[in-house]
């Protein structure tokens, strides 16, 4: 950790770390590094939550999103989801690229705010995800993500964001948001 400070980065690399000693190989090392800009995003995704929930929450939600992505990303590079598996994550891309805009969307055009339709592009995106991780991944990890998306389903949370003034923090983070769907990274 960068000066004692909790960051995005670091804990992806530890987690990166823990699975790549179990499938071995630098180029499967290379291929699952959290880029910079990924990095960067999860850090501000961090700022935004700390400034709304408990910083330890905030803190844990991010950690199980980095951890699910590694874990996915190890299944995928080695063969271990089926055809309908892929086409249930790309379902789930193709729902959560809807929440994405959405967010955009809300912050960039004034009043469009729907706090109904978030929660259920939300609750979608995660019962596509949901199918795919509850074949491959453990029990624990399954109520991780559940959290995640329960936590980002919070009403209060969502009003906190998008009702009224948006702050600073979040016009930066649907900003780097924006560049990463360009760069077609989410």
């Amino acid at each position: 950790m960068e000066g004692g400070a909790w960051c995005a980065r670091d804990i992806s690399l530890r987690a990166q770390k823990k699975f790549l000693s179990k499938v071995g190989g630098a180029a499967s090392a290379r291929a699952l590094v959290l880029d910079e800009q990924a990095a960067k995003l999860l850090d501000q995704f961090l700022t935004v939550l700390r400034q709304r929930v408990d910083k330890r929450e905030a803190e844990k939600v991010v950690k199980h999103v980095i951890k699910a992505a590694v874990k996915l990303g190890v299944l995928r590079r080695h063969g271990q989801l089926s055809a309908a598996d892929e086409r249930a994550l790309a379902a789930f891309r193709a729902k959560f690229y809807t929440v994405l805009m959405a967010v955009i969307s809300f912050c960039e055009v004034d009043f469009s705010y729907d706090r109904g339709f978030l929660q259920d592009a939300l609750r979608d995106s995660h019962q596509s995800l949901k199918s795919v991780v509850e074949r491959h991944l453990s029990d624990k990890s399954v109520s991780r993500l559940g959290g995640v998306f329960a936590l980002a389903s919070r009403g209060e949370l969502l009003d906190s964001l998008f009702a009224g003034q948006i702050d600073d923090d979040v016009l930066k983070l649907t900003k780097m948001i924006r560049k990463e769907l360009d760069r077609g990274l989410l």
